[in-house]
């Protein structure tokens, strides 16, 4: 075991250093073709995946798997019959693609590393804790492929790759809930494939290519087909409301399968593919694209609130800042395109930061509720010190995400002079970023939160869950300083909010608060629950329906926009 661990720590360190080299010893653009037999073996392995999930449909009786199964076949079938005859380079490595090795590769890789020791406490057998360790690493393979492709028809396969890593690693656990979400994520998915595929057929028809680079640079905006079939896919991939069913439901596989599909892959082509699309995207489609984007961002950050399980919270923070990344993606101005790749990587440490938490909190504590963590900050200072630290940086200066947004609103209100409505894009920004820091004090302050009858004792935490938590504090750390350097921030900027999130949980577990417990009353004898109305709010079945409805037509009238 020990042998592997090592194997597994050393295969790490050689990606994240790939992945710096990239960056610093290599120029960009990097392009390529790929040999025939490459393409016939392509070909053959999406026959293979879109076999395998009928077969899943037919075994588990889910009738949305077989027939989105079916949808495909036919789809790749007419695919296959087109010949296209303008060609291009099938991988193309760009700017964007090297950010997304490093999200990928070093926060994607410390979240393996987390793994080892997490999985040693499921009740899987041996082979199965290796094949775990082995599936994450294939995501991560697939996801290095998918940001570096240029073929269309290559992107389908890897998108349906993900798809498949993300269903076998969903309901790895093998219980009904988990083969239940498993199925969901899978249906929900193939829809995003479907959508792709109809970028294909339209993609070859029109402008006779499978490839990104041609496509976008010929794309007239009076037939925008696949660039718009292609959002819906970056929709879908990133869950976006009303599509986050399938995002929430992964919460139930072990916890580095959450942290590695909300941090570092899965989820991440969205923007990714967003930011591919942006030059070909007609006013009407970056105008739609971002009101959609804003108003996830918004929608989620709300239902976030109404949230105790930690990690449905974490889930639901994930959705809304994905909204805004593809928001961003779509203005695509130069301030705006900046906003998104910083909050693309300061997300994906700042997420996978707290995931690696929740999964402390559920192997070490056995906690999984917000509500469940009175006290807790005697039990593991660092353990609540790592979660102030990941809320913080998502929501409060002079962590990456404050800046990001703060661009965001920037770009936004540069462009209201060309459409007066992006003004609800602003308006859906600054209510999501205030519900979003609502959400940081509102776990902020329960982690303080002590009642007098807990007796509970100091955790030790194992070297294999702090080692990646101080990792990532490392590259938050780093982030910063670039920030600092690149003067996205002033001397000021930078000091007094540190000073801030360095004191003031400080008093409260020292001076100020060290003896003040919250203590019940008594009737009767009896003590009373308390409940503090900050921590919940109802949130109506109408009001979300509401926000799945608006969201499904804002869709509709992306599509119907195009095609009229």
């Amino acid at each position: 075991m020990r042998l592997k661990n090592l194997s597994v720590i050393a295969f790490v360190m050689v990606l994240s250093a790939l992945s710096l080299g990239n960056i610093f010893a290599y120029g960009v653009p990097f392009e390529m073709n790929l040999p025939d037999v490459f393409h016939n073996l392509f070909i053959f392995l999406d026959a293979v995946v879109l076999l395998y999930f009928l077969w899943q449909g037919i075994l588990f009786k889910h009738s949305y798997v077989i027939l989105f199964a079916l949808v495909q076949m036919l789809l790749y079938g007419a695919v296959m019959l087109l010949s296209p005859s303008v060609v291009s380079s099938d991988i193309l490595v760009d700017n964007i693609s090297s950010v997304m090795y490093l999200v990928i590769n070093i926060v994607g890789g410390i979240i393996i590393v987390f793994a080892l020791e997490y999985i040693e406490s499921e009740t899987f057998t041996r082979v199965r804790k290796n094949s775990f360790i082995a599936m994450l690493f294939f995501f991560l393979a697939v996801m290095n492929f998918i940001v570096s492709t240029n073929n269309i028809e290559i992107f389908f396969l890897l998108f349906e790759l993900t798809t498949l890593c993300s269903y076998v690693l969903i309901g790895y656990r093998g219980d009904e809930l988990s083969k239940k979400n498993a199925l969901q994520a899978l249906w929900m998915n193939q829809i995003g494939g479907v959508a792709i595929l109809m970028a294909l057929i339209f993609s070859i028809l029109q402008y006779d290519t499978i490839y990104f680079d041609v496509l976008i640079t010929n794309s007239e905006p009076l037939y925008l087909l696949p660039i718009v079939f292609l959002v819906l896919a970056a929709f879908v991939k990133g869950a976006s409301i009303p599509f986050e069913n399938w995002l929430l439901g992964a919460m139930v596989a072990p916890t580095p399968v959450s942290a590695i599909l909300h941090s570092a892959t899965m989820v991440k082509i969205a923007p990714f593919l967003m930011l591919k699309l942006f030059p070909a995207m007609s006013g009407f489609v970056s105008l739609t694209v971002t009101l959609i984007g804003t108003f996830v961002f918004f929608s989620a950050s709300l239902l976030a609130l109404s949230k105790d399980y930690f990690k449905e919270i974490l889930g639901l923070s994930t959705i809304a800042l994905l909204g805004l990344m593809m928001a961003l993606a779509a203005i695509g101005t130069p301030e705006a395109i900046t906003a998104c790749l910083v909050l693309i990587v300061f997300h994906a440490i700042s997420k996978a930061l707290l995931f690696l938490q929740a999964g402390i909190l559920e192997k070490s504590f056995h906690l999984k509720y917000v509500d469940d963590i009175d006290g807790l900050v005697n039990r593991s200072p660092l353990v609540v010190f790592f979660i102030i630290i990941g809320f913080a940086s998502l929501t409060l200066p002079p962590f990456g995400a404050f800046i990001a947004k703060f661009m965001a609103i920037e770009s936004i209100a540069g462009e209201i002079h060309n459409n007066p409505l992006y003004v609800f894009a602003l308006i859906f920004l600054a209510l999501g970023s205030v519900f979003l820091t609502l959400l940081y004090f509102k776990v902020m302050t329960k982690l303080f939160a002590k009642e007098a009858d807990n007796k509970s004792q100091y955790v030790k935490i194992s070297k294999y869950y702090t080692i990646p938590s101080f990792l990532l504090l490392a590259l938050l750390v780093i982030g910063v300083y670039i920030s600092f350097e690149r003067e996205f921030l002033s001397s000021l900027e930078l000091v007094v909010p540190l000073l801030l999130i360095a004191v003031v949980p400080l008093l409260f577990a020292t001076l100020l608060f060290q003896k003040a417990d919250r203590v019940k009353e008594y009737n009767c004898g009896e003590k009373d629950e308390i409940q503090l109305s900050m921590y919940y709010f109802h949130m109506p079945r109408n009001v979300q329906l509401t926000i799945s409805v608006l969201a499904t037509l804002g869709m509709w009238i992306l599509v119907l926009g195009v095609l009229l």
